[in-house]
């Protein structure tokens, strides 16, 4: 029974990593064909499901460091898909929120695989959807925090090919 157990959580570790890394390369695609970054994709993906907020609060969310989390902000100002407006509450802070006319030029993107995956959850249970959102979740959890311990390790040199 041990063993079975053992296979199952490295069929799910494997199973995360082959779906991260089809993330990665999803958000690649998508970022290139919109003239942008990948984490300025993600970016947007964050204030889809949070609303506006902050870029500390950006910074949480994904683990990245505030400069980088500026920067992100500032292409993504340009490119007009964000506005910076003063916190109502705190003058000295600045919420981001999306330009919703140029944020919906991305929906040929990812309203296809929505609409796939709505339809894909559909055979499960509400206890089981309820499982499946919970591990999502915590895995967030751990990802943003291993964002974090890896964004305090100093930086590799790399080497020269030659």
């Amino acid at each position: 029974m041990a063993r079975k157990r053992a296979e199952l959580v490295q069929a799910i570790l494997g199973g995360f990593q082959r779906v991260s890394g089809q993330s990665v390369l999803l958000s690649q695609v998508v970022a290139d064909k919109a003239g942008l970054a990948p984490s300025d994709v993600e970016c947007i993906g964050s204030l889809e499901d949070g609303g506006p907020m902050t870029a500390g609060r950006l910074a949480e969310l994904t683990g990245l460091t505030t400069g980088a989390v500026t920067r992100m902000i500032d292409r993504l100002e340009a490119a007009r898909y964000v506005r910076r407006r003063a916190d109502p509450e705190d003058r000295r802070k600045v919420i981001v929120e999306l330009v919703p006319a140029r944020t919906r030029e991305l929906a040929p993107y990812y309203a296809p695989m929505a609409r796939q995956t709505v339809e894909f959850l559909a055979r499960y249970s509400e206890a089981e959807l309820a499982l499946i959102a919970d591990l999502l979740e915590r895995m967030l959890v751990i990802g943003v925090k291993q964002t974090e311990r890896i964004q305090s390790m100093p930086a590799r040199r790399r080497r020269k090919t030659g």
